[in-house]
This record gives structure tokens, C-alpha cells and sequence, in this order.
């Protein structure tokens, strides 16, 4: 970035400006005659010396500007990162259960409409490592801790339903992302839950492993999602008499167990939150992006290289030059 320290001194080229049209408008009444600073021409109007007699009053001009430059003092700016800023480590465990399907957070389903957030959440978190969790009947590492957003944003959009099993274990989530989280060494860790079931897989408790979380220092925030009552899931089969995969929709009451990512969350100082459609949901990433704020104990430091030394030398040049002519090739003449 170019920036210049002293810009007040720019205003002096709206005063150079003014010099120039007063002298101009002097050269056309009088014609042949042009006045230089102190030097003066008096040549015949029409001549080769009449036509270049401005070069010197010119150079000076171009002398002006490049002090006037040189005196505002340009800089090139480049922002650095100071070692002394940190940010958070977060670890996203997304369920990826049959019920995610389910289309009520219009228009898509649960599942679409969670990646499509927490991918805006990612991407917010810029001084941040992510990792993603994606759960079913098992859990699984999608993304390990990292700064690379990319990397993690292309992964989250491949995730798919039913991809670890149609089951919830929610409790071998937390345990799989606690492991993500444990070593960090980072002053603040989360994991973020997101749901619409309750735990029927998987052989850890959830609340075990909430308590585990705790006396590693990690904060979980849990996010029951889905509307309450009968929602629409789409169901896949063949028909017998076509062979075509056909979908139709059933009706299934959400299975929510909110009571119990309730203590989740508050076994580990966290929080739960209740998201019914795609709006609600959003809300409650971004209440979670301003209770995390990443904290920086420096501002980031600037490396400033000066750059006047260029403009001053092409204004003394100039100024040399403008002298120069001045005396010698456009020396005043007679008439």
C-alpha cells in the first residue's frame, strides 16, 4: 500500500496549478513574449526558439510537482503479522445422519443449509485453525486443525448424509474432536455440535465426554437443530415394476434430546442453542463468532519503506535542467 505521511503538502499543487493559467493566459496577451521564473523571452513570434521558449518554465513545473511530492512523503506500507497475536482453535463436529435430510430449513435440507453456514462461519475466522468432525453411526476426521480455509471449505462442501452410518453418536463426536484439540496449544479451544438427534450410537457417553473435554480446557457450544413436529425426510427406493430409484417423503417427529446437550454444554462453560429454520441457524453461528472473538495482545506491525528519495532527485533534475536551458539554448534575445 502507498500512502504519504505529510499529505497536507499536496495542496501546493492547486498553487503551481494557479501559476500555470495566470502564466498562460500572460503568454497569450502578449504574444510573443513568455516570462520564465526571472528569465524572459522576447523571440519573433512564429520561430522554432517561440514555439519551444516554455521547455524551461516546464522543466521547472515538473521540478515542482516532484518536491511538492518529495515533501508529502510517499511510503510503501506492508502489513506484517506480529508473533505476539493468536487466535482459536475450533473444531466443527457436524452431524451427517439420515435425519439431516430432513427439508424443513427450506430450500434445502438440514444438512445443505448447515454446510452452507458453517462454511460462512469458516471463512470469517481468519486467524483461526478449523477442523471438521462429521458423525453418524461413527465419527470421523474430515479436516484435521488448520489455517488452510480452502482446503476446508472444498471438504465440507464433499460431505454428504449418511456417509458414517445412519445412526448418532454423538458421544464418540466429542470424544473424536477433543482428541483433535487436546495437544493444541492454543489459550482458547472449542468444539462446536450440531444436531438433530440424540445419542444412539457409539459406545461413549456423550456427558463423559463432555467431562473429559472440560479438564482438557475445551469449551463446547451445542446446537440442537431442526423445527418441532413431523417433518418431511425423502426416502429412496426402487420400484419393483420399473426398476427406477424413486423418492417419496415420510413424516418423522424430530427425536431431539435437548435436555442432554444442554449439560453437554454446560459441563464445559459453553452454551446450547435451538435452531428451528436456516434463519434461526445462522443467528446462532453468529452469536457463536461474537462470543469467540480471537484476541490479539499486539496490533499488527507495519514495515514502512520511504520513498521521496525518487521525486527529490527528479526535482533537483529538473530544477538543474530549467536553469540550464534557461541560460544557454532559450538565453534571452532581443527582439
Amino acid at each position: 500500500m502507498i500512502r504519504f505521511a505529510n499529505p497536507l503538502w499536496l495542496l501546493l499543487i492547486l498553487a503551481l496549478i494557479g501559476r500555470i493559467v495566470l502564466l498562460i493566459s500572460d503568454r497569450r496577451h502578449r504574444f510573443g513574449a513568455f516570462a520564465i521564473s526571472s528569465m524572459s523571452l522576447v523571440t519573433p513570434r512564429g520561430s522554432v526558439r517561440a514555439q519551444l521558449a516554455g521547455i524551461p518554465f516546464l522543466l521547472e513545473s515538473i521540478a515542482a510537482v516532484a518536491m511538492i511530492v518529495a515533501l508529502a512523503r510517499p511510503q510503501r506500507v506492508t502489513r506484517m503479522a506480529t508473533n505476539d497475536r493468536f487466535g482459536i482453535d475450533i473444531v466443527v463436529a457436524l452431524d451427517a445422519s439420515g435425519s439431516m435430510a430432513a427439508e424443513d430449513f427450506k430450500p434445502r435440507n438440514r444438512f445443505g443449509v448447515a454446510k452452507e453456514l458453517i462454511g460462512d462461519f469458516i471463512a470469517r475466522r481468519q486467524d483461526d485453525r478449523i477442523g471438521i468432525v462429521t458423525f453418524g453411526v461413527r465419527a470421523a476426521t474430515r479436516v484435521p486443525i488448520t489455517y488452510d480455509r480452502d482446503i476446508a471449505a472444498a471438504i465440507l462442501e464433499r460431505a454428504q448424509v449418511g456417509e458414517n452410518g445412519d445412526g448418532t453418536a454423538i458421544g464418540h463426536a466429542i470424544a473424536t474432536a477433543v482428541n483433535r484439540l487436546r495437544t493444541s496449544k492454543t489459550r482458547s479451544r472449542i468444539i462446536i455440535l450440531v444436531t438433530d438427534g440424540v445419542n444412539n450410537a457409539g459406545s461413549i457417553d456423550p456427558l463423559a465426554a463432555a467431562q473429559l473435554a472440560a479438564r482438557y480446557g475445551i469449551k463446547i457450544y451445542t446446537i440442537g437443530v431442526g423445527s418441532r413436529g413431523p417433518v418431511p425426510i425423502p426416502m429412496k427406493r426402487q420400484d419393483p415394476f420399473t426398476g427406477e430409484i424413486v423418492t417419496t417423503y415420510q413424516l418423522v417427529r424430530a427425536d431431539l434430546d435437548e435436555e442432554a446437550l444442554a449439560a453437554i454444554a454446560k459441563a464445559t462453560n459453553g452454551e446450547y442453542f435451538r435452531a428451528t429454520d436456516a434463519r434461526t441457524m445462522g443467528e446462532v453461528l453468529d452469536r457463536i463468532d461474537h462470543l469467540e472473538k480471537t484476541r490479539l495482545t499486539a496490533p499488527k506491525s507495519e514495515r514502512i519503506e520511504e520513498l521521496y528519495g525518487l521525486p527529490l532527485a527528479i526535482g533537483v533534475a529538473m530544477f538543474a535542467l530549467a536553469l540550464l536551458s534557461g541560460e544557454t539554448v532559450w538565453q534571452k534575445v532581443a527582439a
